[in-house]
């Protein structure tokens, strides 16, 4: 089930996020790439999930040669989906699927030895040991693949004759060598007669190992996935999350956005982590500009979403409900190929999202929503959608700079912002001596994005004197 819009998840940074959760097997990228995600009724399977990722945490951090030595066994396997489903129709295999078979069922060995490792994961790996002998009927133990000669007495025989003919060619002369020429060119096409019925054979009797190959391959991508989950977390700092129940709240301590918090120490600026608990009903966050909230709803809302796809959230303790979906918007509408202006394009996706509050727990989260309006009905508008979510069982987060109503079902939140006395100091002291970047920088630096509860809505301040440190020219201003 779609949880979040593709385009959303887009806006939310998602798909570059989970570049860093690293498979290594194509089982395993399968898994990643299908996003499960996890809806009300499922709390069983997300539990099972958090566990294994939970219980692997510490084996990681504590056994790496042991991790790498598995890892590069997954490395090794390959997509073998359409050698599989030939298998199941009766298509005769050719040698490199004979291969590739042999060559899972070697790995799958070697991986079920791991068996601490394989306990954490919650996954049961078998070696397959009969399919193993049939790929393998002289117990040699090579990694190759040939039509050996235990398969068939008369395709032994065959190769044995055309050795000999092959032997007699070369000592003979030309007239006789030409003979014995044609009677291996005889030979050669009855041996590839019975290597066909050969290769039948064989596939006819590794059909009914079909199902537990693919069993075991789907173990083996699980286990990889969850490792890789497990190392996410660990570079994220993160915890195992907790499930609520239904009309819970959604708890998130520490949390972060993991791309906006590389950017920005990448340029010497920092990151300062958020705590935000949101109950049932509609929660307001006001703040100055540059405070931070476009970052913290988008942090928010990807601590969400990856909650809801069985990872661990980059926070440092997370509690949350399932909803039946989440909503993100912000200003980056792409209306050009519906030919929306971006209001219209942002009412369509609001009105979708009544839509399917009316019978339906969502997330939504919107930033500074109805820009492209005036301010009084814009006002308005954002109001009367406080007051609507403001009844409902799911959660309404809006960051917002215009007034919003008060009452029941209704949470107000604000950014700390920068300190007055700050401010003045550096409008006395630092106006005009810095570059534009630099300003910014400084701004960035003052500035307090905690999240912290207000008892009534504040409009965000500071516009004006920021717009002043930064140059805006007084014959400008003066016009306030």
């Amino acid at each position: 089930m779609l949880v979040i819009r593709k385009e959303e998840s887009e806006r939310l940074g998602l798909h570059q996020v989970l570049d860093e959760c690293r498979c290594f097997s194509p089982q395993g990228r399968r898994l990643k790439r299908k996003r499960r995600y996890f809806t009300p009724g499922e709390q069983e399977d997300l539990n099972r999930e958090f566990d294994a990722i939970d219980r692997l945490m510490p084996h990681v951090r504590q056994h790496k040669a042991e991790v790498l030595d598995v890892q590069s066994l997954l490395a090794h396997l390959r997509d073998l989906s359409g050698t599989i489903s030939g298998l199941e129709k009766g298509r005769t295999l050719d040698l490199t699927e004979f291969y590739e078979i042999k060559e899972a069922a070697r790995l799958i060995r070697a991986l079920s030895q791991y068996t601490s490792l394989l306990t954490r994961a919650g996954i049961s790996l078998n070696p397959l040991p009969d399919l193993e002998t049939l790929l393998d009927p002289a117990g040699q133990g090579t990694s190759g693949f040939y039509l050996y000669d235990e398969y068939s007495e008369h395709l032994a025989r065959l190769r044995k004759d055309r050795a000999a003919l092959e032997r007699l060619a070369e000592e003979g002369t030309a007239g006789k060598r030409a003979q014995l020429l044609a009677r291996r060119a005889q030979l050669v096409a009855e041996e590839e007669d019975e290597e066909t019925v050969v290769r039948t054979s064989l596939t006819l009797k590794l059909r009914p190992f079909a199902g537990v190959l693919q069993e075991s391959l789907d173990g083996a991508g699980l286990l990889d996935f969850r490792l890789a989950k497990a190392e996410l977390a660990i570079q994220w700092g993160a915890s195992r999350p907790d499930l609520q129940e239904e009309g819970q709240a959604l708890i998130l301590e520490a949390f972060y956005h993991p791309l906006i918090e590389a950017h920005l120490l990448s340029r010497g600026a920092s990151y300062e982590r958020q705590t935000l608990t949101l109950h049932s009903g509609a929660a307001v966050l006001t703040g100055p500009n540059m405070g931070g909230k476009s970052v913290g709803l988008k942090a928010v809302t990807l601590s969400a979403v990856l909650i809801h796809l069985g990872y661990f959230p980059p926070a440092a303790y997370a509690a949350s409900p399932l909803f039946d979906f989440i909503s993100y918007h912000s200003d980056h509408f792409d209306t050009t190929k519906k030919g929306l202006s971006s209001f219209a394009a942002e009412m369509v996706s609001l009105r979708d999202d009544v839509e399917r509050s009316k019978d339906s727990r969502g997330l939504i989260v919107t930033d500074e929503p109805c820009r492209g309006t005036n301010p009084q009905e814009a006002s308005a508008l954002i109001g009367a959608l406080i007051r609507y979510y403001a009844g409902k069982a799911g959660i309404f987060l809006v960051a917002t700079h215009y007034p919003v109503p008060e009452g029941q079902g209704i949470s107000h939140w604000r950014i700390r912002g920068i300190m007055e006395e700050a401010l003045a100091d550096i409008m006395e002291n630092g106006a005009g001596q810095l570059s534009d970047q630099e300003t910014i920088r400084r701004i960035e630096s003052l500035m307090d994005y905690t999240i912290e509860s207000a008892d009534r809505p504040e409009p965000g301040e500071g516009a004006v004197r920021i717009a002043r440190w930064l140059g805006l020219g007084e014959e400008v201003l003066e016009l306030l």
